[in-house]
């Protein structure tokens, strides 16, 4: 499915009425902010246009809590004297919790003076399912999605570049799965059975004979790498599971070796932090799109002290948008529910 340009989304309905809903009627932002504006009870809305696609932000408006994050799961504390209190859970440590209730005061409490504590998978904001027209859940959905933020100010690349890796073992780690939930990433990008797909830097096949599933018997997925030894491990991980659409491709520090114009989808997987010279190579995933074309990079956060690498090979949110929007493309939705990486989605800039 084609992404739309800002033009084709502001004609799905209309951004002005929907935000005169979201600041009167819906009353939005007495929960949300959007650019520093507004309650800080549900999460923050300045770039949910790039990081809900149209048809979660439509569920979330009748349903909010069927997409729901952890961290604003409602917390209902009841104290000795039978009051209930529903908030977000701010801290909480062995002796005490902090709350922001539902009108956004921070409520701070000793354990030892509630009767019952207690976590709800269920959200604070109401459903608008029958308080909106169909009309108006449209135009508060167009608006959201022309939340993107602030494209990442285009610098001169600082950061130093990664050593290819080598490392087979961190490749084939049995936790992988649970650190980057392959699935649920290529189920969010809606790959097309007949689709000509790129897994570049591809390893030891870890994403390509996915892909290869996705696209079906008609269509291709071309991985690439510089290493030989890598498309070794790649032919073996397709033959293991009887695939015969992929094709290996012994790529050059510059240069993919990419068919022009015609492929829909290149995928990156934390390989980008890794090229020698990624102005060139992205120029040529540049030359590669077909116009409707998509760019997924994806790459662990050098923002989350969690990840278990070197700083090397993790990059942050800014690095990566201001590096790939600099060789010609837009960045048009961010995949926020990886555990430990950045995942973003960018078409050609029209």
């Amino acid at each position: 499915m084609p992404l739309l340009g800002l033009a084709a989304l502001l004609a799905l309905g209309d951004a002005a009425a929907g935000r005169a809903v979201f600041m009167g009627k819906g009353g939005c932002v007495t929960c949300h902010s959007v650019d520093n504006r507004g309650g800080s009870v549900g999460p923050d809305l300045s770039e949910i246009g790039l990081r809900r696609a149209p048809e979660s932000l439509r569920l979330s408006i009748v349903d909010p809590s069927a997409e729901i994050y952890q961290e604003y799961f409602t917390v209902s504390a009841v104290t000795r004297d039978g009051q209930r209190i529903e908030g977000i859970a701010l801290n909480e440590d062995d002796l005490s919790i902090q709350l922001r209730d539902a009108g956004g005061t921070p409520r701070s409490f000793l354990k030892t003076n509630l009767k019952d504590l207690r976590r709800e998978e269920r959200s604070l904001m109401p459903s608008f399912a029958t308080t909106l027209s169909p009309a108006e859940k449209e135009h508060v959905v167009a608006y959201l999605r022309v939340l993107r933020g602030v494209p990442a100010a285009q610098r001169p690349r600082t950061r130093e570049i990664a050593r290819v890796s080598e490392n087979i073992t961190w490749l084939t780690r049995p936790s992988r799965d649970g650190n980057e939930r392959p699935e649920a990433l290529l189920d969010a990008l809606q790959i097309q059975q007949g689709a000509t797909v790129v897994d570049l830097g591809a390893g030891a096949g870890y994403f390509t004979w996915r892909l290869a599933r996705r696209v079906g018997p008609r269509g291709k997925v071309i991985a690439v790498d510089i290493q030989r030894q890598m498309l070794d491990l790649v032919s073996e991980e397709v033959k293991k599971h009887a695939l015969a659409n992929v094709e290996p491709v012994l790529g050059g520090p510059g240069d993919p070796r990419l068919p022009v114009g015609a492929v829909d989808l290149v995928l990156i997987a934390n390989a980008y932090h890794e090229f020698s010279d990624p102005e060139a190579i992205m120029a040529s995933v540049h030359r590669s799109l077909k116009l409707d074309g998509r760019v997924v990079l994806v790459e662990y956060s050098k923002e989350n002290p969690r990840v278990p690498i070197s700083e090397l090979h993790r990059m942050s949110f800014a690095e990566i948008r201001s590096e790939v929007e600099s060789a010609g493309f837009e960045l048009t939705r961010v995949l926020d529910f990886l555990p430990m990486q950045h995942g973003l989605i960018f078409t050609k800039r029209q």
